[in-house]
C-alpha cells in the first residue's frame, strides 16, 4: 500500500509543506549541479596533453595584464642591451633588436627611438594592436575567456536565481496564508548565495592557470627567489621570467633600471600567490572551497512533519 501526501484546503499554492521543500531542494541541486557542468565546459579551457609552451607574451597576459606583457618585452631588451632609460624615465634605444625578438619586442623597440615612457609604451597604438591580436588569439586557445565568453558564464547564474526567487516567492506565500517557512528561509538563503558567487568569472581558464604552473615548474631556475642572471640566461629567459614571475624578477635583476624606467610593482598575480618584490620570498596563498549544509527543525512547538512543514 502507497501512501500519498494529499493537498489540505489550506496549503500554499496548493503544495503541502514538507513535499514543497523536497520539491525545492531537487530543483536547486539539479540546477547548481546543471549550471556548474555547463560553465565548466566553456571554463576549462584546451587539454594540456599535446599543449605548447606559452610565449614570454602570452604568459605575462594570462598571468597579469597588458602591463605585465610590455614589461616582459623591456626585460627581453633591457637583457639584451638594446635598450637603456634615462633619469627621467625615459626609454632609448641603444642597440638593434636580438634575433628572434618577438613581434611585442619590436613594437616597443621601435618605439624607443626618439625616447617614450613606459606610459607612452603602453598606450602607444602600434602595442595596443600587437597585445589584441595576442589576447584573441589566447581567446580562441581557450587559454583566457574573452567578453563575449564571460557574459555566456555568467548568464549561467540566472537559473539558480530563477530557482532563488521561486523560493522567495513561497516564503511571502506562506508567510500571507499563516505557515511557518524556517526551514524554506534556511534552504533560500545558500541558493541565493551560490547564484551571486556563480556571478564571478574568471579571465583565466582552467587550461591556462594549469600551464602557467606547469611552466613555471619547468623554468624555476628563472624564478625571482633563485636570483637568476639575465646576462648568463639571455633576453627570452628574461622575458619568461617577468611574464611568469612578476615584475618582482625584473626589480632583483635589474633595480636601477626598474625604477627609472618607473615600472609598477606587484601587477601580476601567479597562479599561487602574489610575488612580493621587496623581498626575495615567495609568498604562496592558496583556497579551498567548502560547502555548507544545515539542518533544521521547526521551534515552537511546530513539527515538519504536519501542517505548513516550514516549507510555506
Amino acid at each position: 500500500m502507497t501512501t500519498s501526501i494529499v493537498a489540505g484546503p489550506g496549503d500554499t499554492w496548493g503544495i503541502p509543506g514538507p513535499q514543497f521543500l523536497w520539491l525545492y531542494f531537487g530543483l536547486a541541486a539539479v540546477a547548481i549541479v546543471g549550471v556548474l557542468i555547463w560553465r565548466r565546459s566553456i571554463t576549462g579551457g584546451p587539454s594540456l596533453r599535446n599543449a605548447r609552451d606559452l610565449t614570454p607574451t602570452q604568459a605575462a597576459l594570462i598571468n597579469g595584464d597588458r602591463r605585465l606583457a610590455v614589461y616582459s618585452s623591456l626585460a627581453a631588451l633591457r637583457a639584451a642591451g638594446c635598450i637603456e632609460s634615462d633619469k627621467r624615465g625615459y626609454l632609448h634605444q641603444t642597440a638593434l633588436p636580438p634575433t628572434g625578438a618577438s613581434e611585442l619586442d619590436r613594437a616597443v623597440h621601435a618605439l624607443t627611438r626618439n625616447g617614450i615612457s613606459t606610459t607612452g609604451v603602453l598606450t602607444h597604438a602600434t602595442v595596443r594592436a600587437v597585445l589584441d591580436r595576442t589576447e584573441a588569439e589566447l581567446a580562441q586557445g581557450g587559454w583566457i575567456l574573452d567578453a563575449e565568453a564571460r557574459r555566456a558564464v555568467r548568464s549561467g547564474a540566472m537559473v539558480v536565481f530563477a530557482v532563488a526567487i521561486l523560493g522567495i516567492l513561497r516564503v511571502f506565500a506562506g508567510l500571507d496564508n499563516n505557515k511557518p517557512v524556517i526551514n524554506l528561509i534556511l534552504l533560500v538563503i545558500p541558493v541565493t548565495v551560490v547564484a551571486f558567487t556563480l556571478l564571478r568569472v574568471p579571465r583565466v581558464s582552467a587550461a591556462g592557470r594549469k600551464q602557467l604552473n606547469r611552466m613555471r615548474a619547468s623554468v624555476r631556475h628563472l624564478a625571482p627567489s633563485q636570483k637568476p642572471s639575465w646576462n648568463t640566461y639571455g633576453p627570452q629567459a628574461a622575458a619568461l621570467s617577468v611574464g611568469l614571475f612578476g615584475v618582482g624578477a625584473f626589480f632583483l635583476a635589474d633595480p636601477a633600471f626598474a625604477a627609472e624606467a618607473e615600472l609598477q610593482r606587484n601587477i601580476a598575480q601567479t597562479g599561487n600567490g602574489l610575488y612580493d618584490s621587496s623581498s626575495t620570498s615567495y609568498n604562496s596563498c592558496s583556497s579551498s572551497s567548502s560547502s555548507c549544509s544545515s539542518s533544521s527543525s521547526c521551534g515552537g512547538g511546530s513539527s515538519c512533519g504536519g501542517g505548513g512543514g516550514c516549507g510555506g
